[in-house]
């Protein structure tokens, strides 16, 4: 039994329809010995700890009727299931045998074999009507989930199925592909209007397609134009000669201007699916400006460049007739960004076009598909591809520019006459409230990426006149940047990083204030851009978003490899060859986030129990803000050290971490931070998804620390076991006059969530910093680093130890 039909089969497949909590249903099942039934789903993630029915609700995880899908061993046994429903319903005495089955139809309003109310489920049935309305006479472009067959015979003769079917309505297959390792397989199909009504109507060829799964809205990205600005601030020298070390980051997004007087030099452009012909140089905005970021920053900020080059695989075109960038419109998305990856780590006919590679910016998202519950097709990718080739995909949350309620005012101008603390806080509590109807995009969803949210903050002048600024001050996520969860309520997005300043416009509505952002020209972050008229190669523009957040992330990521590489270096040893090397860039980037502040704020704001709060902070600012100078620049009240290492099932690897001397017998601040990154790999076809957890705990195998410090507000960390990120940070003044051994220890511990991984060994890496409120008389570095050793408890798997120290 599942909540994803992705995972059931066709001809055996059964629709339960549950009344209510998902959990009293399993709790059910098993007090009726059916435990088979709910193997694939209880995986707990309905009764973790700071999980109630009402923040439930507000994600539809569990509340209301829900849909499980329901694989019967046998047609047989599907069909007998089915009578004793009918029996049931018809109002018939309980049977002497199937009994069982009696006390489990009370928790359903149906149950039923797969039908077209399956298929084509109310978010496709809208996008169509909207289509239909928008464009009367034009076809409708849709994407055919097919039920993958593990036979490759019937997966074979799935794309001749899919011709049938669109030649018998009328219609054309556009794109046709299929990715086995997770289970995917799919078409791109333009279906006539008059047959889109039908499917509407849950009517025709196509609604009543057995071997279609589901039917879905064509996946699609598209940018917003943007005007240029003449040359804001001074053009930078463009290198004489390129960076000759090979390039550890690439982009996956749109055509940049290569001869851009900021991006001469610096960017390495590889076609795959979009070539320059196919994205007019005058037009080719996102890539250009992801890719001046990356780079530069916000110019505004006027930091160094990176000189590094930047690999580009251009994802996005400009289509003759549109106004915008967009994924080709007659390609599926998720199979462009799989051919792109693959040619950056294995090639496509040959040598792979980046070696080393270890970041992908991927700051591309769909539209169509906000995060509700299960992975998408394009997360999974992502994962899978992040797991087997070691890779980090820097991914952004996803944009919303909805409107929403306002709680507190009744009019317009009360709204835009507020006091701007008040107005403040009402916005901020308006978005919890309407958090259901913001979420992530797909593929921000992704277990193995690193997900960015959009900080409300640029080097722009002030807000301009006669226009309303939502929050006064950076540190508190843009108006539009999309909200967690993840999947099983995983903290989504990790960190938050600058996204540029939003404004707010409102309406009034029968005494309902709504409000929504927008971007002013004069705001956001400056950035290279294409000139219009394509005589200029210095204009620059403005943007916000999630997507500047993750190309700054990016940012962040490539200056960190410079120092991860002299680290390894130093022994001798290649970081770029380690299969940890994507989860030591994962960790470090996470591993001075704080909520600081503006999650002290949020809390003061927030209604409801702690663990309620904490969670509902989360889903704004994940971790925190991201901030590598802890990482960049040393300090001599500080100490970070970095292990790493591969780890299986059952596996607990210990580090044992000198307490500094100058924490011993004072009572001052003392902090202890603790980041864990690792890498799964995935079931794309179970509900658990993760193969593999790992978890930071004692050497006692608990959760517990040393008694000098505690956690500070900070997420649950029940909650960030859910992901593949563990981050902790820990504060305290207690007196420690007794430290035993003088080290206190931390491990790393790993188990299976799902019996085919049991063997599989996953990457990890743990940094851990030691730091005092300020330098004393003898440097923590200089401490630690004379009594650290090099060694490690390791239970069943003998590992050879690595550990690093900065």
């Amino acid at each position: 039994m599942t909540t994803r039909p992705s995972e059931v089969s066709p001809d055996r497949a059964l629709v339960f329809e549950v009344i209510g909590p998902v959990a009293k249903f399993i709790a059910a099942v098993r007090q009726a010995g059916l435990e088979w039934l709910t193997e694939a789903q209880d995986d707990g993630s309905f009764r973790e700890e700071g999980v109630d029915e009402e923040d439930a609700e507000a994600d539809g995880s569990t509340v209301g009727d829900t849909l499980l899908y329901v694989t019967m061993p046998t047609i047989g046994g599907l069909q007998r299931v089915l009578a004793l429903w009918n029996r049931y319903v018809a109002g018939e005495p309980k049977p002497t045998d199937d009994g069982d089955w009696w006390s489990l139809f009370g928790y359903l309003s149906d149950l039923r074999t797969w039908s077209a109310r399956d298929r084509v489920d109310p978010v496709s049935q809208a996008y169509v009507n909207r289509m239909l309305e928008r464009y009367p006479d034009r076809p409708v472009r849709l994407e055919l989930d097919l039920w993958f067959r593990e036979a490759s015979e019937l997966r074979e003769s799935a794309k001749a199925y899919v011709e049938a079917l669109m030649d018998l309505v009328g219609g054309e297959v556009l794109d046709f592909g299929t990715i086995e390792p997770i289970c995917y397989q799919a078409a791109l199909v333009e279906l006539p209007s008059a047959q889109a009504r039908q499917l509407v109507s849950l009517h025709g060829p196509l609604a009543n397609a057995d071997k279609v799964m589901r039917v879905r809205p064509q996946s699609f990205y598209t940018t917003d134009p943007r005007d240029p600005i003449e040359n804001p601030i001074d053009i930078r020298a463009i290198p004489t000669t390129l960076d000759e070390r090979e390039p550890v980051a690439a982009l996956l997004d749109g055509y940049p201007v290569q001869n851009h007087a900021l991006l001469a030099n610096r960017v390495d452009i590889e076609e795959v699916d979009v070539t320059g012909a196919m994205s007019p140089v005058t037009r080719r905005q996102h890539g250009t400006a992801m890719a001046s970021l990356i780079i530069h920053g916000d110019l505004a900020s006027e930091q160094a460049p990176i000189s590094r080059l930047l690999k580009v695989v251009p994802v996005l075109a400009a289509p003759q007739g549109a106004n915008e960038e967009c994924t080709p419109p007659n390609k599926l998305p998720i199979l462009m960004v799989y051919r792109a990856v693959r040619a950056l780590v294995v090639g496509l006919d040959g040598e792979p076009l980046g070696r080393r590679v270890v970041v992908i910016n991927h700051s591309v998202c769909d539209q169509q598909a906000p995060f509700v519950r299960g992975a998408s097709p394009w997360a999974k990718l992502l994962d899978y591809l992040a797991h087997q080739h070691d890779l980090l995909f820097v991914v952004s949350a996803g944009n919303c520019n909805t409107l929403f309620n306002l709680d507190s005012y009744v009019a317009s101008e009360e709204f835009e006459n507020a006091n701007v603390l008040e107005r403040q806080v009402v916005i901020l509590r308006s978005i919890e409230n309407a958090k259901g109807t913001r979420s992530l995009l797909s593929p921000a969803e992704a277990v193995n990426a690193l997900t960015v949210g959009a900080v409300h903050e640029d080097a722009a002048g002030d807000c301009p006149i006669g226009h309303i600024e939502p929050f006064s001050a950076g540190g508190v996520t843009n108006i539009g940047s999309g909200l967690g969860l993840g999947i099983n309520r995983a903290i989504k997005p990790e960190v938050v990083e600058a996204g540029g300043r939003q404004l707010v416009r409102s309406q009034t509505v029968d005494g309902v204030v709504s409000i929504w952002g927008y971007e002013h020209a004069d705001l956001g972050q400056l950035v290279a851009a294409p000139d219009p008229v394509g005589g200029s190669v210095n204009r620059q523009a403005r943007m916000t978003g999630t997507s500047n957040a993750a190309a700054l992330l990016t940012r962040s990521a490539i200056k960190l490899v410079d120092v991860v590489e002299a680290i390894y270096q130093e022994d001798n040893e290649d970081w770029n060859a380690l299969r940890a090397r994507a989860v030591i860039l994962k960790a470090l980037l996470v591993h001075g986030a704080r909520w600081g502040e503006t999650g002290t704020l949020l809390n003061e704001i927030y209604s409801g129990t702690w663990q309620r709060k904490r969670e509902n902070i989360s889903r704004f600012l994940g971790f925190g803000r991201h901030d590598l100078t802890q990482m960049l620049h040393a300090n001599g009240s500080r100490i970070t050290l970095l292990a790493d290492d591969v780890i299986a099932s059952d596996g607990r690897h210990e580090y044992r971490i000198p307490i500094p001397r100058d924490m011993i017998g004072n009572r001052e601040l003392r902090r202890i931070v603790l980041t864990l990154a690792w890498s799964t790999p995935i079931d794309p076809n179970s509900v658990r998804y993760r193969g593999v957890i790992c978890e930071i705990v004692d050497g006692d195998g608990k959760r517990k620390f040393w008694n000098g410090v505690k956690q500070t507000l900070q997420p649950h960390p029940d909650a960030s076991r859910r992901g593949t990120l563990q981050h902790l940070v820990l504060e305290g003044n207690n007196l420690v006059s007794s430290p035993g051994s003088g080290e206190f220890t931390v491990g790393v511990q790993c188990r299976a969530q799902l019996t085919e991984f049991v063997n599989t060994e996953v990457p990890y890496a743990l940094a851990v910093t030691l730091e005092l409120a300020q330098p004393v008389r003898t440097t923590v570095y200089e401490d630690v680093r004379t009594r650290i050793k090099p060694i490690r408890v390791i239970t069943n798997t003998p590992i050879r130890t690595r550990q690093r120290t900065r």
